[in-house]
């Protein structure tokens, strides 16, 4: 008895819920997306790292975060910071960001990486 009363609820539920659709979720790649910058020392123990992101897609970019690892001569990583880039990544267009973070001085190049974006629907 209380089993077919169970099985009587969930068909309820069942037939009053919605229908559950679907979702399709595409990776996306940073391979549109470039990196220019440029870096400064600024004080004792301090760097800043500032340039530009280019967007060569035709769908603005936004959350874009920017990563930036120092490497010394031997390629191992001695600092590292990382930042938002100033609002949205236009199409076709570019956007300023700005690292400022701790520096041992003793880096020789620098990587600087996009670590994540989100492209901004376009509503087709």
């Amino acid at each position: 008895m209380i089993l077919r009363a169970l099985l009587a609820a969930a068909a309820i539920l069942l037939a009053l819920s919605p229908a559950a659709r679907a979702q399709t979720v595409t990776p996306q790649s940073s391979s549109r997306l470039a990196v220019s910058f440029t870096t400064e020392r600024v004080g004792s123990g301090r760097l800043l790292v500032y340039g530009d992101v280019r967007n060569g897609s035709n769908d603005a970019c936004e959350r874009v975060i920017v990563s930036v690892e120092g490497l010394d001569e031997n390629g191992r990583v001695v600092s590292r910071g990382r930042a938002y880039v100033f609002g949205v990544v236009p199409s076709r267009g570019t956007s300023p960001f700005e690292v400022r973070m701790s520096s041992p001085g003793s880096e020789r190049r620098f990587r600087v990486e996009i670590e994540s974006f989100q492209f901004v629907s376009s509503g087709n």
